[in-house]
């Protein structure tokens, strides 16, 4: 492919790409009613795939996908159920601090200024231990079709 149909094709798809990451950037989860508070976009699907690698940064699609973004208000104590997500979601936290346990049990804290990833099959929860509500920005990727949450039976860790 010639150079000059790279960059038009790479342009053709950018607005798309553009659009994209800042949904990313801005996003928001789908953990459930556990939160105080959340706000939820409708569903939209992005029909044709896409692949691009630009600065570093790839974002493919092999198919048609749907996304979704939110808003998510954790109140101290409370927790999204173990459950795990199709596709990818990435999470802002913008106030407050949420832990995420895996299926091991093993946990990951986040603080408000830290983006983190989820995906795939294994369970997780996600919890707020802080005394201070925790406010999480989220945006969700999956097959189109999928659903973004399924909730999965805790782990025999969880049962100490």
């Amino acid at each position: 492919m010639k150079s000059t149909q790279l960059k038009a094709r790479v342009m053709h798809r950018s607005p798309r790409f553009v659009a994209v990451a800042v949904v990313a950037v801005v996003a928001v989860a789908l953990f459930a009613s556990f939160a105080l508070g959340a706000t939820i976009a409708p569903k939209a699907t992005l029909s044709e795939n896409v692949q691009v690698n630009r600065d570093g940064i790839k974002f493919q699609t092999k198919g048609p996908t749907d996304f979704t973004i939110g808003t998510l208000t954790f109140a101290p104590g409370t927790n999204s159920g173990w459950h795990h997500h199709p596709g990818i979601i990435w999470v802002l936290v913008e106030q407050g601090q949420v832990t995420i346990s895996d299926e091991n049990c093993q946990t990951t804290t986040y603080s408000a200024g830290q983006v983190f990833l989820e995906g795939g099959d294994e369970p997780m929860l996600a919890s707020n231990e802080g005394s201070t509500d925790a406010v999480v920005y989220n945006t969700q990727v999956v097959p189109q079709g999928e659903p973004f949450k399924i909730p999965d039976d805790p782990p025999a860790c969880a049962a100490k």
